[in-house]
């Protein structure tokens, strides 16, 4: 057996340093840290191959698994093991994938255990550095494994009968199998009173939905039944998916972004997604933005809870299901048909609330769940600079960040006018820099607000040419008329364009917008005669 060091904190009443030094081991326990920060620092000094967590274990949560990654000395990544006596906590921690035990283990059970974490985690680093076909996995912070990686072969125990005891976890079902056969094989005389005392005490986290607020009440479907009313006799699924009837599609994640300027990134992203619930998707809105979300207020939600917030607290505390990401969306009845929504944050200084590694977890439970996913993101794509602290600090800009990494189409809107235009062509060259080569067929340009007193005769034309000339190879979803009559019924009435102005020009675009199969390229026309805002931005060039 390879040597294994062991960076570990200490818990008053348990010493289970000495039992592991006495081995004499390949086990090796090369600090005793006083704190959890204490313990990231050496995590990330790439000294320990498992750091041991011993009681106080509430604060192991995603954003802590993701931290001991991130900037460290070492490319090389410390597994996490703990150690708890609450048997709730250990079921916690089992959800995100975290091997644990009771903390009066046997030396030897929990030397083996550690070593099989170590060895576990090792195994996952080399797959996961393997290139390999390019695909649509998503980064998991759960002991640095990724989502589409299968775990490998467990290795062989010292006795038989142990190896569901002493295997390191890749998900909760095995994790919690682990957690229990270790108890039984280690603590079998002591664990049962321990576990009846700390249930009560366990972590009584806020991860249920929050209680609307003040809601319009023609909005929130508060029907319990299974079928809503305006789906007639197709029964909907218990999981927020697509209906057993209809034949299998994979699900699609649409992100909306645009640069700084209300380009109208979230009239584009709740159209668009009532539209798509229209067509007989089950679709989910996602609201990202961190400095102005607004995506409720369009649908005429008066919530104030944040439900991205809040499905966020849930993924980072145990991780997240499909089933808790439709418990903290909303279902808004809109246009005869059903949308379920994750409504933004409340406040712009509540942004450190949506930390990746959460986000991640939740966008990939959504993507299991739902036919459509359609994200209203933010325009900033800044990578912040972390500030030296002993935990890394959140980033602003990581939920736009997060969503573009998970879509499967981008829709890049801005405005046709010689201000907008400008903008949009600057802000794709920064988004080319986030998107690979090879997916540039995922972004599709989306031009609004395109009428001729902005962008002159032939307006469509006059922004093809500059767009050719100046724009690179990105594709062209569509352009979408300017339309303020409809726009502000809707805004007013508190509706979609679907009710307020179902005939409307603008409304024809986004539905068209819609029905366009990501990747399809829209043949562009050659260079037209420019209006003269548009020759203004061709001379300073």
């Amino acid at each position: 057996m390879r040597k294994v060091s062991v960076a570990t904190t200490i818990m008053p009443g348990f010493d289970h340093v000495s039992g592991l030094e006495r081995l004499r081991g390949p086990v090796t326990v090369i600090r005793r840290c006083e704190s959890l920060a204490e313990l990231i620092s050496m995590a990330r000094t790439g000294l320990a191959d498992v750091v041991l967590v011993a009681g106080d274990t509430d604060q192991l949560t995603l954003t802590f698994l993701d931290s001991l990654r991130a900037g460290g000395a070492s490319s090389r990544t410390a597994a996490v093991v703990a150690l708890s006596e609450v048997a709730a906590e250990r079921a916690r921690l089992g959800g995100l994938g975290i091997p644990v035990a009771v903390p009066d283990l046997a030396p030897e059970d929990l030397a083996r255990l550690l070593a099989d974490a170590a060895s576990q985690d090792q195994q996952r680093q080399r797959v996961t550095a393997e290139p390999g076909p390019r695909g649509r996995g998503r980064r998991s912070a759960r002991n640095g494994a990724d989502d589409l990686t299968e775990p490998e072969h467990q290795t062989t125990p010292a006795h038989p009968g142990d190896d569901e005891a002493l295997a390191p976890s890749a998900g909760a079902d095995h994790a919690q199998a682990q957690s229990a056969a270790v108890t039984a094989a280690g603590t079998a005389r002591a664990g049962a009173e321990r576990d009846g005392a700390g249930g009560e005490s366990a972590r009584g986290a806020d991860t249920g939905p929050a209680v609307p607020g003040d809601l319009a009440p023609d909005r929130i479907d508060e029907s319990d039944t299974e079928v809503p009313p305006d789906r007639g006799d197709e029964p909907e699924p218990l999981v927020p998916g697509g209906s057993a009837t209809e034949p299998a599609a994979p699900p699609r994640v649409t992100a909306v972004w645009g640069p700084a300027g209300s380009p109208g990134r979230t009239t584009v992203a709740v159209n668009l997604a009532v539209e798509l619930a229209l067509s007989g998707r089950n679709t989910l809105l996602i609201d990202l933005d961190t400095y102005a979300a607004s995506a409720g207020i369009h649908l005429g939600l008066l919530d104030e809870s944040a439900g991205i917030a809040q499905a966020c607290r849930t993924a980072d505390q145990g991780g997240i299901s499909p089933e808790g990401v439709g418990r903290s969306a909303l279902r808004a009845r809109v246009a005869g048909t059903t949308l379920q929504v994750l409504t933004g944050l409340t406040r712009a200084d509540r942004w450190p609330e949506l930390r990746r590694a959460a986000l991640d977890d939740v966008l990939a439970a959504a993507t299991a769940g739902w036919d459509e996913i359609v994200l209203d993101c933010g325009f900033c794509l800044e990578e912040d600079e972390e500030l030296s602290f002993d935990i890394p600090a959140p980033q602003r800009n990581a939920a736009t960040l997060a969503g573009l990494a998970a879509a499967d189409r981008i829709l890049a809107v801005g405005t046709g006018d010689p201000v907008g235009l400008p903008r949009l062509i600057h802000s794709l060259d920064e988004l080319g820099l986030h998107v690979d080569t090879m997916e540039r067929s995922q972004v599709e340009v989306v031009v609004n607000q395109v009428r001729p007193d902005a962008s002159g005769v032939a307006p469509q034309s006059q922004i093809t040419g500059v767009l050719d000339r100046f724009g690179g190879s990105w594709t062209v979803g569509g352009f979408l008329p300017w339309d303020r009559r409809a726009l502000d019924r809707a805004l007013l009435g508190g509706q979609v364009l679907a009710e307020a102005a179902p005939k409307s020009a603008l409304r024809r675009a986004v539905a068209r917008l819609a029905g366009t199969a990501a990747g399809t390229v829209q043949t562009r026309s050659a260079t037209a005669a420019l209006g003269p805002g548009l020759r203004t931005l061709l001379r300073r060039s």
